[in-house]
């Protein structure tokens, strides 16, 4: 329940993927405008994301960002990206990552690429350290609040 100091203008019901939160909405005019930050410190299983371990989050064609999107990784008891030997721990739209066949995209996140990974389907990892992953919908739609599109739950690769 959204507390009632809130404005009304803004709120909104999310029924997205079970470990999947919204932490920021930010845009002016209607709620299906602006920037949409969806973002989890979780896996599928409920375990908090470990940089040691690799994953890996499905995004569905179409992603509803008419600007740009992002998936960008975060250290979560700070506002700062982790400092890996990649120059952002991110991949977005200027990226031109791997797509599937179908348009969806699959991103890895791990302390090394998977074997057979498109290198800007990656993103890298520290071991020992735990990380919050953080989608960026850039100018979105309704797509996203009506979960006509929605990301699927990071999960553990083996």
């Amino acid at each position: 329940m959204v507390p009632p100091q809130l404005p009304r203008r803004g709120r909104a019901r999310l029924v997205l993927p079970s470990r999947l939160f919204l932490v920021a909405r930010h845009g002016h005019g209607g709620i299906n405008q602006g920037s949409k930050y969806p973002s989890t410190l979780r896996d599928k299983d409920g375990d908090l994301l470990d940089g040691s371990k690799s994953y890996k989050l499905h995004l569905p064609a179409g992603i509803p960002a008419k600007l740009y999107w992002a998936v960008t990784i975060y250290n979560p008891a700070d506002p700062m990206m982790p400092e890996t030997d990649q120059p952002f721990p991110s991949r977005n739209t200027f990226d031109k990552v791997q797509q599937g066949t179908d348009g969806s995209i699959d991103l890895y996140f791990g302390p090394t690429k998977p074997e057979g990974v498109n290198e800007k389907n990656w993103i890298q990892t520290l071991k020992g350290h735990a990380f919050l992953v953080t989608i960026r919908l850039e100018d979105s739609g309704t797509e996203f609040y009506d979960q006509n599109w929605k990301p699927d739950d990071v999960v553990k690769v083996k």
